[in-house]
């Protein structure tokens, strides 16, 4: 694991080399890259709901639909969906609330439910700009855009953000995170370190399980220090976060909502215990989860809504990537350009700079993946957002340290093939 930091260390970690005026240009090179993502995800919340595309992968469009009526704080009490929403997501119902509010004027000229889109979509546009710093932490800069291109363009981060759900809240508060960490890692300061703290508390009252974030820094820790409780306690005591949250949420749902009816939404332990008691954890299982989990998040298998049995997922068959000309080429370049990052990678020259990240970074997707294949496997792709970054670092580290021609040009070429992909599925052109 050591070869991976080779490129990315002699380069030196990015945000300490750059001058003021570089700092100036390469934000406003992330702005951009921002802006551009909210315009597309904006636009393609359009073009799903006019094409009926909204409701795919087990999502609850239609629940989060309800904060575009308004005066939710009185109907929650007797609404199930906002009673649910604001239980188990109430990061996502606290922001869609204010935003609703603050916007109202806006609304006799726009729709509402538009509104409500816009919301998800600066939201996803918010993450790439994190997914791009934590990429500046890692690898050369020269890389840094398109690897944010193809962050904007991946699947799971395209659709959710195009879509009112809490998904999206959830996998850019954790790009938020990891980009903060990365830069934590190198340069410490209480601050940065109650601001991480800060996010994680904001990812675990929208999902429990952002939680899991924490294993970031734990296993990374243990890589470049073994059990060093001098340079750890602070990890500790971030990871109380969690119960914390866990505390909030149900006390607030005790004190604000009524007591749920149905298993699957009267308390976080009722909706575990009902989730698994029904679940299947078959080998056949295991291979949609897998497929959902690394590749269909990525890149759309088919260029057309799938009818798959249940309606609106994925058929596992990974050879559905050959059913189009993009999705078929994008495959093949994906393939190569891992076998030339694994066979050309340049010898590490500090070993163990981004290991522990590495191995981090593996442990949370692995961790994560491993709950929610016990909780709720048959819908992976709705969880998957929150380690798409995860995944993209794993391979950009890998990438950064290869030394094999013309990287930027397959980089370029990746991220036209996977929007066009993606779009086939999204927009439908």
């Amino acid at each position: 694991m050591g070869d991976i930091s080779a490129e990315a260390t002699i380069a030196g970690p990015p945000a300490q080399a750059a001058s003021p005026a570089r700092q100036t240009s390469q934000h406003a090179y992330f702005a951009l890259v921002a802006g551009a993502a909210f315009g597309l995800y904006w636009f393609s919340s359009y073009m799903l709901l006019a094409r009926g595309a909204t409701m795919y992968f087990g999502v609850d469009t239609d629940g989060y639909t309800e904060f575009a009526q308004g005066d939710v704080l009185r109907r929650m009490v007797t609404t199930y969906d906002l009673d649910r929403i604001i239980r188990f997501h109430l990061t996502t119902a606290t922001l869609a609330v204010t935003w609703m509010k603050i916007l109202d004027p806006l609304t006799r000229w726009i729709a509402p439910i538009y509104l409500l889109k816009a919301l998800f979509s600066l939201i996803g546009a918010a993450g790439v700009w994190a997914a791009m710093a934590a990429f500046a932490s890692v690898m050369p800069r020269r890389y840094v855009i398109f690897f944010g291109i193809v962050y904007a363009v991946s699947f799971s981060v395209w659709y959710f953000s195009s879509i009112q759900e809490s998904k999206i809240v959830s996998g850019t508060l954790a790009a938020i995170y990891i980009a903060t960490y990365l830069r934590l890692r190198t340069e410490w300061t209480t601050r940065r370190a109650v601001f991480l703290t800060g996010v994680l508390l904001l990812a675990c009252m929208n999902e429990m399980v952002a939680g899991f974030l924490v294993v970031i820094p734990v296993v990374d820790l243990l890589v470049q220090r073994g059990l060093d409780w001098r340079h750890g306690w602070w990890i500790a005591a971030h990871a109380l976060v969690g119960p914390l949250a866990f505390v909030i949420l149900e006390g607030f749902a005790r004190a604000f909502l009524t007591p749920g009816q149905h298993p699957e939404g009267a308390s976080h332990f009722s909706m575990l215990i009902y989730y698994v008691s029904q679940a299947y954890h078959g080998p056949d299982m295991l291979y949609l989860f897998v497929l959902n989990w690394l590749f269909y998040s990525m890149a759309a298998p088919t260029p057309v809504p799938p009818l798959w049995a249940p309606p609106g997922f994925f058929e596992p068959a990974l050879t559905n990537y050959f059913s189009s000309p993009a999705s078929a080429v994008l495959a093949v370049l994906f393939i190569g350009t891992i076998l030339a990052s694994v066979l050309t990678r340049r010898r590490a020259q500090r070993p163990g700079n981004l290991t522990g990240i590495a191995l981090g970074l593996l442990a949370y997707s692995l961790v994560r993946g491993t709950f929610f294949f016990v909780f709720d496997p048959p819908e992976p792709l709705l969880f998957s957002s929150s380690v798409t970054l995860a995944h993209m670092l794993m391979f950009g580290m890998l990438f950064a340290a290869a030394n094999f021609p013309g990287k930027r040009t397959v980089l370029a070429a990746f991220a036209v093939l996977l929007f066009a992909t993606n779009q086939a599925f999204i927009i439908g052109w």
